[in-house]
């Protein structure tokens, strides 16, 4: 009886209501739903789980983008580019965060890259210009990326946190900081940002380089 019991306390805890104060929803200015956002919050350094720091996170390239689009790791860790497309594709990055470059290449290239340094990482294709992906490299950050309804849990609750999404601003490095009123009857807090057209970011940004090689695909 007891382990039936415990059985529906665990389902129970995991819908949205269980623990509503770690629940937060990102919407754009018009009140639609923000997905591949970034909610963040500091945590003590000492709490951050450096485990983490020995896997290596994939950012594949899957039918001409990068998969997946946003990518949150903890500084220090390595991230591998394999190239699951058919054709080859040029990966680069001119960002201060970690600028590099993966030549022409299929299938999986060289080591994994480190990034040792936290900040937001904007990848291109050198072939495909429609490509383009984004690493976010927390430091001492508590966090998660928020899903196609812009919906996201921290898992502790937060009073203060951060937000990042590309559109932002031009450069893609913009993070805003909110105070979360306490909850009285809505089961999640609501964020607001007010998001640049894709179309104004793609004029403001700079982002085309020479090309480093040609690929008839």
């Amino acid at each position: 009886m007891l382990a039936k019991y415990g059985l529906l306390i665990f389902l129970s805890c995991l819908i949205p209501t269980c623990h509503a104060e770690n629940w937060i929803r990102v919407q754009d200015q018009f009140g639609h739903p923000i997905e591949n956002a970034v909610v963040s919050q500091l945590i003590p350094a000492t709490a951050v789980n450096t485990a983490t720091t020995e896997d290596s996170p994939i950012m594949d390239q899957i039918n001409k983008q990068f998969n997946p689009h946003v990518l949150i790791i903890n500084k220090g860790q390595q991230v591998s580019f394999p190239n699951s497309d058919d054709i080859r594709h040029h990966v680069y990055s001119f960002s201060d965060t970690k600028p590099f470059e993966i030549k022409l290449y299929k299938g999986r290239k060289g080591q994994p890259i480190a990034f040792d340094k936290s900040g937001i990482v904007v990848l291109g294709c050198n072939i495909h210009d429609q490509m383009i992906g984004y690493i976010y490299v927390a430091e001492n950050e508590n966090a998660a990326l928020t899903d196609k309804n812009g919906m996201v849990n921290l898992t502790h609750p937060a009073t203060t946190i951060n937000v990042w999404h590309p559109r932002l601003s031009a450069q893609s490095n913009l993070r805003e900081t909110f105070e979360l009123e306490p909850l009285e009857k809505a089961d999640y807090s609501t964020i607001t940002l007010t998001l640049s057209t894709p179309k104004a970011i793609g004029k403001k940004k700079k982002f085309k380089p020479k090309k480093f090689g040609v690929d008839k695909d």
